[in-house]
């Protein structure tokens, strides 16, 4: 039995609101252990019964996401994976990759890039570069100056994160 196919019960239960919560704490309570077993629904290995990519049924993804948010600098194996997810728009995968205390070059770059695309996302990869202390790297530094819509999210964020200190 693949890997994937032996956690296949538990990303069924991602699949329901009334289990999806559940399944999401059992895994962080793994700790370390449970990056495997994420990376394989981030990466489109674990399908279900009908061959189907469980990372493209929506709350599944979404799920991991938040389960490697949570393993804060437990999940820096994952990082490229997340990296990839903030390039697909998933402002949890920012906030994921905000939780890993250090950042890639290639994180760097996916979060950089979408300082001024989705508000939702923008807001949250300035949170995560700022968490991260990235917020004066050259390739931040530069988009900034290409792009008022990020120098502005960055601002607007840099004061609201001062305003919880």
């Amino acid at each position: 039995m693949k890997a994937a196919s032996m956690w296949q019960p538990l990303f069924e239960r991602f699949l329901l609101t009334t289990t999806m919560l559940d399944a999401e704490l059992e895994l962080v309570e793994m700790g370390p252990q449970a990056v495997p077993i994420l990376k394989s629904l981030m990466n489109g290995e674990a399908k279900n019964a009908f061959g189907v990519p469980y990372r493209e049924l929506g709350s599944p993804l979404h799920c991991a996401l938040e389960t490697a948010r949570r393993l804060g600098e437990a999940a820096k194996p994952l990082e490229s994976l997340l990296a990839n997810e903030v390039g697909n728009g998933h402002s949890t995968a920012a906030m994921a990759l905000g939780s890993l205390g250090t950042l890639n070059q290639k994180s760097i770059e996916s979060l950089a890039n979408a300082l001024d695309g989705n508000i939702e996302l923008a807001f949250e990869s300035a949170a995560a570069l700022s968490r991260c202390r990235e917020l004066g790297n050259e390739i931040v530094l530069s988009k900034i100056r290409q792009s008022e819509r990020a120098a502005l999210v960055v601002r607007k964020v840099g004061k609201f994160l001062d305003s919880r200190v």
